[in-house]
């Protein structure tokens, strides 16, 4: 029952946000524990305390061993990033739609919060991770060296990716400074802002992945026309839009703490036209689109490039 499920969503989100003030999780990061054993450790009577932990353990945030001992899980670190975006951000939604005036400061808002942008940072990570391989897959690159300028790659896992599948491969991750990334011998990690610093030239291929959505249409596709103009080839990553409540929702996300949005596909392609590629071809990836635009001269084309 879709209903059902809202509610168990905005029933976790609230019991989440209650652990959290309890000093639930920090007790049981330390160590895992009984119902008992952390009803005396934060000091509140137990009854409410058993309740609360059955719904997070229900939920996926903790699990309880054989032991009767519980735990956090991998799960609650995406629910506590999630929990404080919409606790802390969406709590001025209203006013930003009435005046039609995202807050736009996600950034600021993160360095503020030591602790939810490393989490933040680490569930990047693990999304890119999961996803990286798909998108080589679907590049097709000649062999011999090449030059791949990742921009925003932040953690670098996609360029890690491309390294890993093209021996003669190195890459520039050009991105603001990043708590967390991928080290490896073949990647340059370069400060930079993306919208107006120099990018270079001469590129085999220039990496876009899960960042345009951070931008305003105008100002990422102005952002794409760089990127073309730096590189032989263009590809593109996004979260498919339209794909559901959970992307109706991130899109509302992306516009009200980023003044972004989620791009459709159409949209990704009409960008790379404007820039100047000729060929320019769609695939799905799960729940992402991969777009790549080249021009007429390109040495190589996309698979099943049109």
């Amino acid at each position: 029952m879709p209903l059902e499920s809202d509610l168990v969503g905005a029933m976790a989100l609230q019991a989440v946000a209650a652990g959290a003030r309890l000093g639930l999780f920090d007790a049981l990061a330390a160590e895992p524990r009984s119902a008992e054993r952390l009803a005396l450790d934060l000091g509140v009577p137990g009854e409410g305390l058993t309740r609360l932990l059955a719904l997070l353990e229900a939920t996926g945030n903790l699990e309880r061993a054989d032991d009767g001992c519980y735990r956090c899980t991998a799960q609650l670190d995406v629910t506590l990033v999630w929990q404080a975006i919409l606790g802390e951000l969406w709590a001025d939604l209203a006013h930003a739609v009435r005046k039609d005036e995202p807050r736009g400061d996600f950034y600021s808002w993160l360095g503020d919060r030591p602790e939810v942008s490393a989490r933040f940072q680490a569930l990047q990570k693990g999304m890119a991770s999961g996803l990286a391989d798909q998108v080589v897959a679907l590049v097709e690159l000649p062999a011999g060296p090449l030059r791949l300028l990742d921009l925003g790659g932040g953690h670098g896992e996609y360029s890690a990716a491309f390294c890993r599948a093209h021996p003669g491969l190195t890459a520039t991750v050009v991105d603001l400074p990043q708590p967390v990334r991928h080290e490896h011998r073949r990647i340059e990690w370069r400060v930079g802002d993306l919208r107006h610093d120099p990018l270079g030239a001469g590129h085999d291929v220039v990496l876009l992945c899960n960042v345009l959505h951070g931008f305003p249409a105008g100002q990422a596709a102005d952002i794409v026309a760089r990127a073309a103009a730096a590189g032989e080839r263009v590809v593109v990553v996004e979260s498919r839009a339209g794909a559901g409540a959970f992307a109706a929702g991130f899109d509302l996300n992306l516009w009200h703490t980023q003044g972004g949005g989620l791009p459709t596909a159409s949209q990704l392609a009409d960008w790379l036209r404007a820039a100047g590629c000729d060929r320019v071809v769609c695939h799905e990836a799960g729940q992402h689109v991969v777009v790549q635009g080249s021009r007429e001269t390109s040495r190589w084309r996309a698979k099943n490039a049109e």
